[in-house]
């Protein structure tokens, strides 16, 4: 079989059933809008995430029966075993420790949370005959990073990218920030406006790129449904802002009091990101492969 018609037959196989999908970091906000997506394409969701406050709500609050919510830690050797017995086709591992200013800090847990923990989780469950595809969410920091967080990206996808094993799809995806995110600066900004706190920028001239939920899941169900070859990709669906205009606009939104604080650049951020992206091909609407 040639490659063009083995990945036609991965296809198939891939979206031609309903699958046993695994979402680490369910409670995230991107694992959120993902159990959506799946309960929509009537799956069976197995829920992970080690919030189990988050997790105890969001089992109350969602009405869908083909569910098991597990409150535990992915990497964990007892999570992992009740894993495996519920016999998943898919994971898609969006658990992450991403608060980029503590992980410059403490960077060497970090590191073991989100690469030796996500290498083990992947080693692992591709060893189960039921898996045929693991997906990695990646971010767009791991472009030329600067920081640990997308240093930690680039090398989780790096990895992933020499596992080769027959009837299994590996992938990596890199997108931008959500601005809708739990502890996004736009959150955050509303939050100190209702406060009438000042809004805290490190910069005047910083620049952020970010995209929002529904351009997210709108490009996740074009790359789910029709790339089912191994490989890093990215979804190209942000754009750039001011984070000081972003200030300024929330708090005129809000008629909040509050004023805008310069604070300085912290250690592994830019005013702006260079994002150099060599040997990349368009293989869907705004979803390019990097090679």
């Amino acid at each position: 079989m040639d490659k063009r018609n083995s990945w036609r037959a991965n296809r198939r196989r891939l979206t031609n059933m309903n699958e046993r999908v695994v979402i680490t970091g369910v409670c995230g906000t991107v694992g959120r809008e993902l159990l959506k997506y799946y309960i929509d394409k009537d799956d069976y969701i197995i829920a992970v995430d080690i919030n189990e406050n988050d997790i105890a709500i969001l089992e109350k609050n969602i009405k869908y029966e083909n569910i098991k919510f597990i409150p535990l830690d992915i990497y964990d050797e007892y999570t992992l075993n009740i894993i495996e017995k519920l016999n998943p086709t898919a994971i898609i591992h969006a658990a992450v420790l991403k608060n980029t200013y503590y992980n410059e800090i403490y960077n060497k847990y970090y590191h073991n949370i989100n690469v030796s923990g996500t290498i083990k989780l992947a080693y692992r469950m591709l060893d189960s005959k039921c898996l045929k595809r693991f997906i990695f969410l990646s971010s767009d920091e791991a472009y030329n990073p600067t920081n640990f967080f997308g240093k930690d990206k680039q090398e989780v996808e790096n990895i992933l990218k020499k596992i080769t094993i027959d009837g299994k799809v590996i992938q990596s995806v890199r997108f931008p920030f959500i601005v809708e995110s739990k502890g996004s600066v736009y959150n955050i900004f509303k939050e100190q406006a209702k406060n009438n706190l000042p809004l805290t920028v490190t910069d005047k001239n910083i620049k952020k790129i970010t995209a929002n939920l529904s351009s997210f899941i709108f490009t996740w169900n074009d790359f789910y449904n029709n790339i089912c070859e191994n490989g890093v990709f990215n979804f190209d669906i942000g754009e750039e802002i001011s984070i000081y205009e972003l200030a300024n606009d929330i708090i005129k939104q809000t008629n909040s009091n509050s004023t805008i604080k310069i604070i300085g650049l912290r250690e592994g951020e830019v005013l702006e990101r260079n994002m150099v992206k060599l040997n990349e091909k368009e293989v869907y609407n705004n979803i390019f492969r990097i090679y």
